[in-house]
């Protein structure tokens, strides 16, 4: 699936000392660095166009990254340089950093060239200055070098992804589910992400607007999507008119994400739940979809999907599994289908249709981006999907965490993450800790 959002933009920058040798091959690998990052990584880069040795070019250096608006900046250290460049550069602009360092360059000559000395001259400024940076060491044909670099490049996508995305909160929460409410100026000085309010109201206005054939269409592409039986297509039809909907007002608002009172209205009494709509959001839009209201449980499903460009399934953590040593993450139908080991059943699931499914085996990251008492904390750890027949109605995915299930489970309680977790494919914890390190959010993750 492609991901919802722009190239990240990066500006580069090479700084040097003007009389040392080395420049030459200093540039060579600082130009290797940019095709990468143009090339591999789908990177917007903003080069500075000549070697900065001076305080009057740095200048120019950061003026020109902040009319370009970047999301991220390279500070590329080829040969030694004095601290004043950088001082210039990261006093003037707030993002994330990656200091690069370099090995000796002319050792075949025994001429210094001092990469890594202006390294760690850098990281006493930035810390005089109180701004975090990560540190990339190497060419680009090392594995290692650019293993670090796409993290770096993962985090800056994530951070400008939320910065600039809006989330939809539908209806409100369900009575009794306090753990829904959300800061919303604490998230929006944070992380920047806008919310809206769409009043169940509105929403059911507009689901009524759909044409008819619309829906006799959409119904067509749910038999493809999913196992229906015949009794329930009625019900299913109004899902259909319920996709449409969502799928117009994520276009015409440009949202990233939505966070609807799932329950008791749409499920219990129009039999029309959330749930496999969802699951079609996510996959289809590339609209990340929360349940029961759960703010901040959607903007942690637009950090893991702005790091991975995949599906992100939401989850109850349910209990443990004793006889398959695992977790049973759990929801009442709303997986993204392409997540599932075979095409989902919908059944009627605590009032209308929903899937019933597992989910495929392979690494896992299940993650929750939490507010107590208005601040923010990143709980976050590894482990191994088991497949598994489904061991109970809705979509269902074991996992066995790396750390050991009761720790992981402890962890959790300890730290006040409530029951919904955000889970993707792949092991991000590289991704997460540079996350809350540059947004200074404090974190617990298990590898």
């Amino acid at each position: 699936m492609p991901l919802n959002f722009r190239r990240p933009r990066i500006g580069f920058v090479s700084l040097t000392l003007s009389f040392l040798k080395g420049q030459e091959k200093a540039t060579k690998i600082g130009k290797e660095i940019v095709s990468y990052l143009k090339d591999k990584l789908g990177v917007e880069v903003v080069e500075f166009p000549e070697l900065v040795a001076q305080r009057s070019q740095a200048k120019k250096t950061w003026m020109m990254f902040k009319a370009e608006n970047v999301d991220g900046v390279i500070l590329f250290n080829g040969t030694f340089n004095t601290g004043e460049l950088v001082a210039e550069i990261i006093r003037n602009l707030d993002c994330p950093f990656a200091l690069w360092g370099l090995g000796e360059l002319s050792l075949e000559t025994k001429d210094f060239t001092g990469s890594m000395v202006a390294v760690m001259a850098a990281s006493a400024i930035f810390k005089n200055f109180d701004k975090n940076f990560t540190f990339i060491y190497g060419v680009i044909d090392q594995e290692k070098t650019r293993k670090k670099l796409e993290v770096f490049v993962n985090t800056v996508r994530a951070i400008a992804y939320l910065k600039e995305a809006t989330i939809a909160v539908i209806g409100m929460r369900p009575d009794g589910f306090q753990i829904a409410g959300a800061d919303e100026l604490a998230i929006k000085k944070l992380f920047g992400t806008e919310i809206i309010n769409i009043s169940t109201y509105t929403f059911s206005k507009m689901m009524k607007q759909i044409e008819d054939n619309e829906v006799k269409q959409d119904l067509e592409r749910q038999k493809e999507i999913f196992k229906i039986r015949e009794e329930d297509l009625k019900d299913i039809a109004g899902i259909s008119r319920m996709y449409l909907t969502l799928k117009k007002i994520a276009r015409e608002r440009g949202i990233k994400a939505y966070a609807p009172e799932c329950w008791p209205e749409f499920r219990d009494v129009d039999r029309t739940p959330f749930c496999s709509v969802n699951s079609r959001m996510v996959v289809e839009e590339s609209v990340m979809a929360s349940c029961e209201c759960d703010i901040d449980g959607a903007l942690t499903m637009m950090l893991e999907h702005a790091i991975t460009g995949e599906s992100i399934f939401f989850a109850d953590f349910v209990n443990f599994i004793e006889e398959k040593n695992a977790l049973l993450f759990w929801h009442c139908g709303n997986a993204p289908y392409d997540l599932c080991i075979s095409r989902p059943e919908l059944t009627p699931i605590f009032g209308g249709p929903a899937e019933v499914c597992s989910l495929k085996g392979g690494t896992v990251t299940v993650c929750r981006l939490n507010s107590i008492k208005g601040k923010f904390f990143l709980h976050a750890g590894v482990g191994e999907a088991i497949e598994s027949e489904p061991l109970l109605k809705g979509s269902n995915l074991l996992v066995k965490m790396n750390c050991g299930n009761k720790r992981f489970v402890d962890s959790m309680l300890e730290n006040g993450i409530p029951h919904h977790n955000a889970i993707c494919y792949g092991d991000i914890t590289e991704e997460l800790r540079e996350f809350a390190k540059f947004m200074r959010i404090p974190c617990v993750i298990y590898s």
